[in-house]
């Protein structure tokens, strides 16, 4: 008979409490509270093992076999209907404010947590966890979720063949298993750490770690309580959640720690020791028999929240707990706990079943009309939004046809090259160089004897970074280099791709004197918030953009800034002073209907070819001086060239000049 073990919920309840606090990001005299509340998933797939392999042994050990029927049945009523509830509860929230592209990756990611399968999607879209940008994705969460359901199917299969066919070596291919999986995890974490995190392959050895213990427990008999060890293991799970940080490799060497801290509690704590009586003690129990609730509304509640509110403060993320707690114990009065319990299976199933029938409709529906972008319409025209997806299309063929023996001018960048490129190329001198446009997006630059490598983190980035590779590394163009443009999202501050400056240095040492122009930022929201996000929301133009824009702070000492290259000589252009002088009330917010930005922080294409102008006309004296006017033609000037053109006898006065 199964005993229930109150110290158990208890540890659920430390493990969800840190998950919560870690996500909701409280900052407390600039240091964010329990930078380690991630291990607390490390916790849960310990617990997971532990009880699912101690369901199943027992199971096993009375009968010999598996009723696989009953077993995923009951894990149904556990996991399905809760999350059902916070699918249906989301999904109109998500049609009222997730842009067309959000609502799309949100109903894949759905669609996926329905497979088993969130934690694959993550990893291939390349969620980056702790990131501000997955803080606005509802359910990344469920990628634990998906990887504890990939155990749940794989696990009675493999100990049934191992109990029926190597009865007396289960517990060293057990070993073996966990073993193996621990040190792939070694490994992954070291090329690809998203790999590692979302991988059930490397998260094996954690839920195995619980299985061993089950294994022991279930063939000897519950170890005796030990005071001294069951309050060691608390102190390393509660040590891991409180000194693990960003910047702690996970899942990895030191996860050991909370791994192995989990496994003293299970194994050690009960009511006769003060580490069991404090996990046991009622609000704790009681705040585990809650956590799977709690874990399921927490993320999108958050996510939600940050999405409608300009300011996710302490105070913001306070009530979004309180929020999240009433939901949750109102979830699992409602639904968790009468679905889990309830004896009218036929009922049950046929709730599921039109469940996922209808959550599948809505997911098919959002994925095949792209996200619904007609909801746009109210604040960003099809033919605005048309006319700029063209524009942006044409990155990619600004390097057809180079001329041979004509002077070049390079622009270079990360993400920003590509609407930099595109705006630049109408004033730059066309009739005296050739444009070379190249982006090193998602590229892993490596400068190693005099040549530059480039290959990029995933195939999707090879468009970017085959051709990056190609040109830059073509002496001929570089030595008949003028100008090197560098366009990169704050270019002193931005920590990826620090490599920027030194390849500018490099490509300066095989031109013919380049000059260098780093062009800055225009005005950018905080990482958490799209300008198309708040448009749409609001019902407003891009003006409620600039209104909320935090970057960048007018006069900022760039000398001071981490990544000034103090021994690179080049001119900084200051894209806001030019245009209005950090003036809100005279910058341009769009250009014929296209907003400055719609993401966070990247320029439109067509916005940028408005604010060069501008910039070249007003001030064409100040760019005069710094030796921009070498390179870009003012509008007036260009249009007047045009107008020469058309004239009888043109070409021959244009020849006679000097």
């Amino acid at each position: 008979m199964k005993v229930y073990r109150p110290e158990i919920d208890g540890l659920r309840a430390i493990s969800v409490i840190a998950v919560i606090l870690y996500h909701a990001g409280f900052t407390v005299a600039g240091h964010t509270l329990l930078p380690g509340g991630y291990i607390g998933v490390d916790v849960f797939f310990v617990i997971s093992g532990f009880l699912i392999s101690q369901i199943l042994l027992t199971e096993i050990e009375a009968t010999g076999r598996i009723d696989f029927l009953k077993f995923y049945a009951r894990r149904a009523r556990r996991i399905l209907p809760a999350l059902f509830a916070v699918i249906f509860a989301t999904i109109p929230l998500a049609y009222y404010f997730l842009l067309p592209l959000e609502l799309t990756d949100y109903a894949n990611s759905i669609g996926s947590s329905l497979l088993f399968g969130s934690n694959i999607y993550f990893y291939f879209t390349a969620a980056l966890y702790g990131e501000p940008n997955t803080l606005l994705k509802p359910f990344l969460h469920t990628w634990s979720l998906s990887v504890e359901e990939q155990f749940y199917i794989g696990f009675p299969v493999l100990l049934l063949i191992v109990r029926r066919y190597l009865k007396s070596k289960f517990l060293p291919y057990v070993l073996l298993v966990a073993a193996l999986s621990f040190v792939l995890c070694i490994v992954t974490v070291r090329h690809d750490p998203q790999q590692a995190f979302y991988s059930p392959l490397t998260r094996a050895w954690e839920l195995l770690a619980g299985t061993l213990l089950a294994y022991h427990e279930v063939r000897r008999g519950r170890t005796r309580p030990r005071p001294l060890l069951a309050a060691a293991g608390l102190i390393l799970v509660l040590g891991s959640l409180i000194f693990f940080g960003k910047d702690t490799v996970h899942p990895g060497r030191l996860t050991l720690i909370p791994v192995i801290g989990t496994c003293l509690v299970l194994a050690f704590a009960g009511q006769q020791n003060a580490a069991g009586r404090l996990l046991a003690s009622r609000p704790a129990a009681l705040t585990g028999l809650v956590s799977y609730s709690l874990y399921l509304w927490h993320y999108p509640v958050f996510a939600f929240w940050r999405l409608t509110s300009l300011n996710f403060d302490n105070g913001d993320k306070l009530l979004a707990i309180v929020v999240t707690v009433l939901v949750a114990v109102v979830s699992f009065v409602v639904i968790e706990k009468p679905f889990r319990h309830t004896r009218r299976s036929r009922a049950l199933w046929i709730t599921l079943s039109s469940s996922v029938v209808t959550i599948a409709a809505a997911v098919l529906s959002a994925i095949t009309m792209a996200g619904f972008p007609h909801r746009l319409d109210e604040v960003y025209s099809p033919l605005a939004q048309a006319n700029e997806a063209r524009l942006e299309s044409t990155f990619l063929g600004l390097n057809d046809n180079i001329q041979a023996g004509k002077p070049i001018v390079f622009i270079i960048g990360d993400s920003h090259a590509r609407n930099w490129s595109i705006a630049l190329k109408n004033y730059i001198d066309a009739d005296q160089y050739q444009i070379v446009a190249i982006s090193y997006l998602n590229c892993l630059v490596e400068i190693k004897n005099d040549i530059v490598r480039a290959p990029s983190r995933a195939s999707i980035y090879d468009k970017y970074c085959i051709p990056f590779e190609k040109y830059i590394n073509d002496k001929s163009l570089l030595s008949r280099t003028k100008a090197i443009f560098l366009t990169s999202l704050r270019p002193f501050e931005y920590t990826v791709n620090p490599f920027r400056f030194e390849l500018l240095s490099w490509m300066k040492s095989h031109s013919d004197d380049a000059r260098i122009f780093v062009f800055g930022n225009y005005f950018q929201l905080d990482e958490s918030h799209s300008c198309l996000g708040l448009m749409f929301q609001r019902k407003s133009d891009a003006s409620i953009c600039l209104r909320e824009a935090t970057y960048p702070p007018a006069n900022q000492p760039l000398e001071q800034l981490p990544f000034f290259p103090s021994d690179l000589a080049f001119t900084y252009v200051d894209i806001v002073k030019l245009h209005c002088d950090y003036d809100k009330e005279k910058c341009l917010t769009s250009s014929r209907g296209v907003p400055f930005i719609t993401d966070w922080n990247h320029l439109t294409a067509e916005f940028l070819t408005t604010l060069i102008g501008d910039i070249l006309e007003k001030r064409t004296a100040d760019l005069r001086g710094d030796g921009l006017l070498d390179f870009l033609v003012p509008p007036h000037a260009r249009q007047s060239e045009r107008t020469a053109s058309s004239q009888p006898n043109a070409g021959r006065t244009s020849s006679a000049s000097p």
